[in-house]
C-alpha cells in the first residue's frame, strides 16, 4: 500500500498551521500547535519520542524503542516564514503534481514523510533502523534560542554523552520542481548575520560640535567589511559554490529631517560561507576595526559551513541506498542554502530531501512525484543501518 495518501494528508494538516517564526508576524502559539499535531501523531502510532517543551520554541526527538540516541539523526523543522501575500497561502491545496502552500516545500512535506516512515517501520517490528528524527520549531529565525538544534544536541550530550555520528537535514535538494531525485549534499554553506551600529547625539546639524558623521562611519564600515570579505572569502567562482556577503538594510536618520543629526546608524550584514573560508579571521579583523572607529557589532550569529567526512560509513550507506532505489548513481553535490546541518557534530552533516519550488515565495509548492522515491530510498537506507 502506498504511503503517499497519508503523507499528503499529514503535510496538508501541517501546512494549514501558520507556524511563523520570522519578524513581527511571528505566531508562537501556532508553532506549538504544529508541535502538538506532531506529538499527537507520534502518540497515536506508539512511536517513542521526547518533547523539549521548557523554552519558547518546542522541539521533538522521535525514534524507535530503546534507540532514541541513534547514530543517524534525521532532522527537519515545522516553522515557516510569513505568508505571501496573505493567510490564503495556508490553504494547502493540491493542483496536478504540486502541493501548494507556505511550508509545503520548506519543509513540512519532508517532515510528514519522515513521520509516516517512522510509523510504518515501527509497525513492521524489530530489528529497527539505527535512526532517529529531530524536529525543531525555530529554524527559520536561525535557531539562536532554545530549543533549536544546537540546544537540543548540547542537552543530549550533557545528559548522556550522546552525539549522532551523522546528521541528515531533510531540506529540499532538487529545486527545479521537475525531477524525482534530490542531490545528496555533502557540503553546506554556513550562516552569519549581525548589525553594525554607530552611535551619536541628536543636535542641530549646523552646530560646530558636529563630528564623526554617522552616515560616513557606516559607509566606511561597509567598505571595510567588503574589502575583508574579498580577502577572506571566496566571492568569485566559476560555479555557484562560493561564499557571499550582503547588506540587506541600512537605517540612518529620519527621512525628510535634514537639520538634526541622527543618534544611531544601523547596517545589516548577512554572510553565507563555504566550509574552507576563514570567516572567523575576517570577523576578528573587523572587530579590531570597529574598536578603533567607535562602532559596534550587535546580534552576532556566525556559524560556518560544514563538509561531511567523505569516509563516513553512514554517508556511504545513504549514497548506496539512493543509487540502488533510483537505478543510477546517486547525485552528490553541495547545498547553497543554510540548513540545520551546520550544527552537525564534527561537521558530519548532510542535506538530502525532495523536490520543491519557491521557498519563502508566493508560489511555494512541493513536487508530489518526488515523495515516494525519497520514501523508498529512506527505507532502503534505514535497512542498511540495522545491526551496525
Amino acid at each position: 500500500m502506498s504511503p503517499l495518501p497519508e503523507i499528503l494528508s499529514l503535510s496538508q494538516s501541517l501546512v494549514r498551521i501558520p507556524s511563523i517564526t520570522v519578524g513581527a508576524e511571528e505566531r508562537v502559539d501556532e508553532v506549538w500547535q504544529a508541535a502538538r499535531l506532531i506529538s499527537d501523531y507520534l502518540n497515536a502510532n506508539h512511536i517513542p519520542f521526547r518533547c523539549f517543551d521548557d523554552a519558547k520554541y518546542p522541539a521533538i526527538l522521535a525514534g524507535f524503542p530503546g534507540q532514541l540516541n541513534a547514530p543517524v539523526m534525521l532532522s527537519g523543522h515545522f516553522d515557516v516564514v510569513a505568508p505571501e501575500p496573505d493567510d490564503s497561502q495556508f490553504d494547502a491545496r493540491i493542483e496536478g503534481d504540486y502541493l501548494w502552500g507556505r511550508g509545503a516545500a520548506d519543509m513540512k512535506t519532508v517532515v510528514a514523510t519522515n513521520l509516516v516512515w517512522l510509523k510504518e517501520t515501527l509497525r513492521q517490528g524489530p530489528p529497527y533502523p539505527q535512526v532517529n528524527l529531530l524536529l525543531v520549531g525555530n529554524e527559520e529565525n536561525g535557531e539562536e534560542e532554545p530549543m533549536g538544534t544546537p540546544y537540543v544536541l548540547k542537552r543530549l550530550q550533557q545528559e548522556s554523552g550522546y552525539q549522532p555520528d551523522i546528521f541528515i537535514a531533510g531540506e529540499r535538494t532538487e529545486e527545479t520542481g521537475k525531477n524525482l531525485w534530490g542531490t545528496v549534499c555533502v557540503e553546506n554553506r554556513g550562516v552569519g548575520r549581525f548589525q553594525v551600529v554607530a552611535r551619536g547625539t541628536r543636535i542641530h546639524s549646523a552646530a560646530s560640535t558636529v563630528q564623526n558623521d554617522l552616515t560616513e562611519r557606516i559607509i566606511r564600515a561597509r567598505v571595510k567589511l567588503s574589502e575583508l570579505a574579498a580577502q577572506y572569502m571566496t566571492l568569485e567562482s566559476k560555479d555557484v559554490w562560493k561564499s557571499q556577503i550582503r547588506f540587506p538594510f541600512v537605517n540612518i536618520g529620519t527621512p525628510g529631517v535634514y537639520n538634526i543629526t541622527p543618534d544611531i546608524g544601523l547596517l545589516g550584514v548577512e554572510i553565507r560561507s563555504i566550509p574552507h573560508d576563514d570567516i572567523y579571521g575576517m570577523m576578528a579583523e573587523f572587530d579590531a576595526y570597529c574598536e578603533t572607529h567607535g562602532i559596534e557589532v550587535e546580534d552576532l550569529l556566525l556559524e560556518h559551513g560544514i563538509a561531511c567526512d567523505p569516509n563516513s560509513p553512514w554517508l556511504a550507506k545513504l549514497v548506496e541506498a539512493v543509487s540502488e532505489v533510483s537505478g543510477q548513481p546517486a547525485p552528490v553535490g553541495k547545498k547553497i542554502h543554510g540548513t540545520s546541518a551546520r550544527f552537525a557534530p564534527g561537521g558530519n552533516g548532510v542535506v538530502w530531501g525532495q523536490s520543491g519550488l519557491g521557498p519563502h515565495a508566493r508560489d511555494e509548492r512541493h513536487y508530489i512525484p518526488s515523495i515516494e522515491p525519497y520514501y523508498r530510498a529512506l527505507d532502503a537506507f534505514g535497512k542498511k543501518t540495522v545491526g551496525e
